[in-house]
């Protein structure tokens, strides 16, 4: 095999991977849109729970604050690699949080990879795509269910960690308790017309809203992860077309060497014919 051949395989490699690299960089892009849609649908039903949680302190008292039985830090990293550094400060801050006593709930399997097996109170495998978040909230849920359970009684503190978008650090994000919202300046004429007890429904109404919270949280985190990931597949085809471009030039120059040979062998060819004999 000519080193002009052997260039070319090379080439075509390096063009295999940018195919494969471009279509992760098109299910990432696709994956951003998503996730904006859903992000601004879950911010609409948020603000509609505030509202009616507004309305119903107008005419109800909120219920007492009890002191928190314990504290735990849902750390939200990625499943998949090809992000760069997205889980190293998660890490840390895991890792802290650990110091200070807190229950550690680490969702991610390259985040859990990074804290090994006692890293954690309990780790669950991470969404994908937009598709696997409502599975994912379930067993965080369920893992909820288990601290409080296992917790003394009282209620659960409750934050989120997770990578900010803008790529401006890391987000706190307070889960429970939720702050009340603030009474609008009209006050409705009329109290709602409640089909439960009024414990029992802002009750569920803060259910909704912790829900929705958690929602929030998990989407800006996988936001982030696939802009992260998009940045680190963009430089990647950038690197690729470089090479690919020295390659081509390499190959092409080696071309050239192999026809100069070529008109070089045709003419000592001639010359050897021509000559007397």
């Amino acid at each position: 095999m000519t080193r002009r051949h052997q260039l070319a395989g090379k080439l075509a490699g390096y063009r295999e991977v940018r195919a494969i690299l471009s279509a992760m960089k098109n299910i990432a892009l696709m994956e951003l849109r998503a996730l904006a849609g859903l992000l601004e649908h879950q911010r609409r039903a948020m603000a509609t729970v505030e509202r009616a949680a507004a309305d119903f302190l107008c005419f109800h008292a909120p219920p007492g604050d009890a002191a928190p039985a314990a504290t735990l830090c849902i750390v939200v990293g990625s499943e998949r690699g090809f992000c760069g550094e997205f889980n190293e400060a998660l890490e840390a801050a895991a890792r802290a949080a650990r110091r200070r006593g807190e229950h550690l709930l680490a969702v991610g399997g390259r985040l859990a990879e990074r804290l090994g097996a006692d890293g954690a109170d309990a780790t669950l495998a991470g969404a994908n795509v937009a598709e696997e978040l409502p599975a994912v909230l379930e067993q965080v849920a369920g893992a909820l269910e288990r601290v409080q359970r296992a917790a003394p009684a009282g209620p659960l503190h409750i934050r989120a960690l997770y990578q900010n978008p803008d790529g401006s650090g890391l987000v706190t994000r307070i889960i429970a308790p939720l702050p009340l919202p603030e009474r609008p300046l009209r006050p409705p004429p009329f109290a709602p017309r409640l089909t439960l007890a009024p414990h029992a429904f802002f009750a569920g109404l803060l259910e909704q809203a912790l829900l929705l919270a958690l929602q929030e949280a998990f989407s800006v985190s996988l936001i982030a992860e696939n802009r992260r990931r998009l940045e680190h597949m963009e430089g990647a085809l950038r690197r690729l077309d470089d090479i690919a471009a020295r390659l081509s030039g390499r190959m092409n120059a080696t071309r050239q060497e192999e026809i100069t040979q070529e008109i070089e062998l045709i003419m000592l060819s001639a010359e050897a014919l021509a000559a007397p004999g």
